[in-house]
């Protein structure tokens, strides 16, 4: 089974890319897409690798992995002071 651990191991071992370049792939970082063209461009990998390489998840690797999602980040109040919290409440007499 074809995984981007063995592709990139393949690349490195075939002299094709750098242990830079292979840390840019693995971890998707700065123009990983990029390297990824000119590899296919230049033949050492095919499309089928291509598209492992650039799948989001690779779940033959870790069939069990789920997504990590964080709450997205409000940066439009000023940082130094917490956002003003509107409360109400009522009582009864």
């Amino acid at each position: 089974m074809i995984t981007r651990n063995s592709i990139v191991e393949r690349l490195l071992d075939q002299g094709h890319i750098t242990i830079a370049c292979a840390d840019r792939i693995l971890n998707k970082k700065g123009q990983y897409l990029q390297d990824i063209e000119d590899l296919h461009r230049d033949g050492p990998i095919s499309t089928s690798e291509a598209i492992v390489l650039m799948r989001d998840i690779n779940f033959s690797e870790n069939p069990y992995q789920q997504p990590i999602y964080a709450p997205p980040i409000n940066w439009d109040y000023n940082q130094t002071t917490p956002p003003q919290i509107y409360c109400q409440t009522t009582t009864l007499d």
